[in-house]
């Protein structure tokens, strides 16, 4: 029988990969967009930062859904309207006049269509495509993601300074939409690849587990649980990252071009973790990640006047940056099926941005009470020593330690 060269689940890959690029670029690309919203919309920071707050938390509320919605209507539906959705948010976005109708549109409708075009849909689909090189496939994902926040943001910032913020959001729309035109449905294929025979759909379909179901295992909230810390980590990271360095003397400029290096040193790491993760296992790397970051944390916030120690910092630190999503992905797969990813993912990203919505606010509140990100990174620091412990443990059997109900006779 005649095979293509080349597996078609890589094109798979890129192709999400660029989605989630996208997708991701936008949900990270706020900041430029601040000072002339605030200043065309007369608003407060206050109010600009609520909308963005909401934003963020429905993104991780509607991780749920979207794992529900790919089961129940398939992934070229599902995407089809969730890209539709994010295109109409960005375009209605450039409409605004109000803080209210910003704050629906922005606040409610664009963190949908990104919930829908996100990494719950991409390592969803993409994880059915592989078993022995699933880590180096969620991996690329990742890599894309991180690629969207270091090179989208100053492509935003461009197009907003050259022709304004309303229409950087149309253009943004139309970058959008070309994703949809060079999907892999529109040449003829399913999201699922070439057809099976029967006994492999049934195979696969005995891979299906519920949230709900995963929920009642040991393993789910210890990938949970360690996810959680990644959130709250990165979030006090990216939110209170370049002010801590400022603090210490650092120039605005320079505390940037240190998170420019970080992100870019991210992107090659995530694709080496992953491979790395398919030859030696993946909680050890997932365990290596959280524990790398505690010395990376240490770093960021002992090392001052010496900016050459930071940079190295920020190279090194791009391999505990990247990895987390994508070995979450890859071990929700290995432990419970290919099939289950999205609706097991979309609640375990749920508790990620629960640690992110607490890490960032616990940071201000504890920088107020104390004068310094001292506090706020030691707690960060013993979140991820826990973490490392944790997901080096993980339970790959998946026993449960209760149960919701009695078991159906087909479970």
């Amino acid at each position: 029988m005649k095979t293509d060269r080349v597996f078609y689940g890589w094109w798979v890959v890129a192709g999400f990969s660029f989605m989630t690029f996208i997708s991701t670029g936008i949900r990270h690309a706020v900041g430029p967009f601040l000072k002339p919203i605030v200043a065309d919309l007369d608003l407060d920071r206050a109010s600009f930062s609520l909308v963005i707050a909401v934003s963020l938390f429905l993104y991780g509320v509607f991780g749920p859904l979207v794992g529900l919605a790919l089961d129940r209507f398939g992934a070229r539906l599902t995407a089809t309207v969730g890209t539709l959705l994010l295109v109409g948010s960005l375009v209605l976005t450039a409409q605004v006049h109000t803080f209210w109708q910003f704050a629906v549109v922005y606040g409610v409708i664009l963190p949908l269509g990104l919930a829908v075009t996100g990494p719950v849909m991409a390592s969803g689909v993409v994880a059915r495509w592989f078993n022995k090189r699933r880590g180096t496939a969620l991996s690329l994902l990742g890599s894309a993601s991180m690629t969207g926040m270091s090179l989208l943001v100053p492509v935003v910032t461009w197009l907003i300074l050259t022709n304004g913020w309303r229409v950087a959001y149309v253009a943004v729309a139309g970058l959008v939409l070309w994703v949809i035109r060079e999907s892999p449905e529109q040449m003829g294929l399913t999201p699922d690849g070439a057809p099976v025979d029967a006994k492999a759909a049934g195979a696969a379909s005995r891979e299906r587990v519920t949230a709900t179901t995963a929920m009642q295992t040991l393993a789910f909230w210890q990938l949970a649980g360690s996810f959680f810390t990644c959130g709250f980590s990165m979030s006090l990271l990216s939110a209170h990252g370049i002010p801590m360095l400022t603090d210490h003397g650092y120039t605005p400029m320079f505390a940037s071009w240190v998170f420019g290096v970080l992100g870019g040193s991210a992107i090659g790491c995530t694709v080496l973790l992953g491979t790395l993760s398919d030859r030696f296992g993946r909680r050890p790397v997932l365990a290596a990640i959280y524990a790398g970051r505690v010395l990376i944390f240490s770093g960021f916030f002992l090392i001052r006047d010496n900016p050459a120690a930071i940079i190295m910092v920020a190279v090194l630190g791009g391999i505990t940056m990247a990895g987390t999503g994508s070995m979450t992905s890859a071990l929700t797969a290995d432990i419970w099926g290919r099939f289950s990813v999205s609706p097991v993912l979309g609640v375990i990203f749920l508790v990620h941005q629960t640690g992110a919505a607490i890490g960032s606010s616990l940071a201000g509140a504890l920088f107020e009470a104390t004068g310094g990100y001292g506090a706020a990174f030691a707690v960060a620091c013993v979140f991820l020593l826990c973490a490392s412990m944790v997901a080096l443990r993980i339970d790959t059997g998946a026993r449960r330690i209760w149960r919701v109900a009695p078991a159906s006779a087909t479970e």
